[in-house]
């Protein structure tokens, strides 16, 4: 069987040289690629193209794309105007991803967003965010926990008719890590929440219709390690590329 060809996403980084000028380039931890390839996907990190046709010519060699954790998104995006509590901001990111968004969407193929990817997701499909959860959002659950990567911070409420469910073996409640300081706050048309904290924050989301999308909060590359029903996500992802 023909393994499925999963595009991942990155962040910006920059390095100096011993010339004294810095080269850029794309970072991506480890964790992302092994989960897919642990389904017996073929994990490929995407660079940061700035030509469209190159562009579009990649998405359409892909046959799905994992949006992963990062950097904050430019509120200017999503029609808003910086607030204080804004992290970093790298626009470059923002306009590949965007793009891919839209592209592989039209082209009807899987999509699965983790974190920051869950966030621009929402922003690309017409949704908007809570810049910053400790000035924006009444709740008191710690978001950006201080514990270790694979820690269990909090716990989830699944919606147990979803997809997201499904791939927890229909379980209604779950506990996740947690490491963000922005959220869904207008979620998109073409999606609908299927997953929230004890206070109603949303924490997963999953299209209504149409190519398969899915998206989570938390970080679950951190956690299949530890436990391999998480993989349910990434093999969720894989299994839809191969039926599209």
């Amino acid at each position: 069987m023909t393994k499925p060809v999963i595009g991942l996403t990155g962040t910006r980084h920059m390095r100096t040289t011993t010339s004294g000028l810095p080269l850029q380039g794309v970072s991506l931890s480890d964790d992302y690629a092994l989960g897919v390839q642990r389904v017996d996907g073929i994990p490929m990190v995407i660079p940061f193209l700035t030509d469209d046709v190159t562009l579009g010519e990649l998405a359409r060699r892909l046959d799905g794309l994992l949006l992963t954790g990062g950097e904050d998104v430019d509120p200017a995006t999503y029609g808003q105007e910086p607030h204080y509590g804004l992290g970093d901001v790298i626009a470059e990111r923002d306009r590949l991803e965007i793009s891919l968004i839209q592209m592989m969407r039209a082209q009807g193929k899987p999509i699965l967003g983790i974190c920051r990817g869950m966030q621009v997701l929402n922003v690309a499909l017409g949704g908007t965010l809570y810049q910053d959860l400790p000035r924006e959002w009444k709740g008191k659950t710690q978001h950006s926990q201080k514990a270790p990567r694979n820690h269990l911070s909090h716990r989830v409420k699944l919606d147990g008719a979803s997809r997201l469910a499904a791939c927890f073996g229909g379980t209604t409640s779950i506990r996740v890590n947690s490491f963000h300081h922005q959220a869904v706050k207008d979620i998109a048309k073409p999606l609908r929440a299927v997953a929230w904290d004890a206070e109603g924050l949303v924490e997963g989301f999953e299209s209504k219709d149409g190519p398969f999308t899915l998206a989570v909060q938390w970080h679950p590359e951190n956690l299949w390690r530890d436990d391999e029903t998480v993989l349910g996500l990434f093999r969720a992802l894989v299994d839809a590329c191969r039926d599209a």
